[in-house]
């Protein structure tokens, strides 16, 4: 018997199941972290706690605006206004930035193996929304992740930082 996964295709399965695969065919155990459970409080609207293992592999292979975005919660803290995001990365459209939570969102669930697809890193606070007079356009408004999330973006990016810093 002869079995065939494209590349792309094993990609698209949850880290439990590609780890759960190659142990199967292997007959070995993979070392390394197993993927982590989704937590415990992931409800829907409550943006999760981001921990330092998981930073490191979402922001792994993360573009560069996203990546910027991201940097503004580990310079600002937990509360980063809608035009803030957009000026990191001279954009104008807001759309951008719900590609911005929709990648993310997306990233996570994969990684944590979300099937009900609740986790989320940023929320949206609706009550500090700015709109236009007619109510009809939100002029600016305020994005937020918890207080672990912005501390491990700090430390993140921080060591980011340093490894790009030239020597003295």
């Amino acid at each position: 018997m002869r079995l065939v996964i494209e590349q792309s295709d094993f990609r698209r399965l949850s880290a439990q199941t590609r780890n759960e695969l190659l142990e199967a065919l292997t007959g070995k155990s993979l070392p390394g972290p197993r993927p982590a459970k989704p937590p415990a409080k992931a409800l829907w609207r409550e943006p999760m706690d981001l921990s330092p293992d998981l930073a490191v592999r979402l922001l792994h292979g993360l573009s560069q605006p996203h990546r910027a975005r991201l940097a503004l919660f580990a310079k600002k803290g937990t509360r980063v206004t809608q035009r803030d995001l957009l000026k990191a990365t001279n954009d104008s459209d807001m759309r951008v930035l719900s590609h911005f939570q929709a990648v993310l969102s997306r990233r996570l669930r994969r990684l944590l193996d979300d099937p009900d697809k609740r986790i989320h890193l940023i929320g949206w606070d609706f009550d500090a929304t700015k709109w236009d007079k007619s109510h009809s356009n939100i002029i600016n408004g305020i994005y937020y992740v918890t207080e672990a999330t912005a501390r491990t973006l700090r430390n993140y990016f921080g060591r980011q930082a340093k490894r790009t810093s030239p020597k003295a």
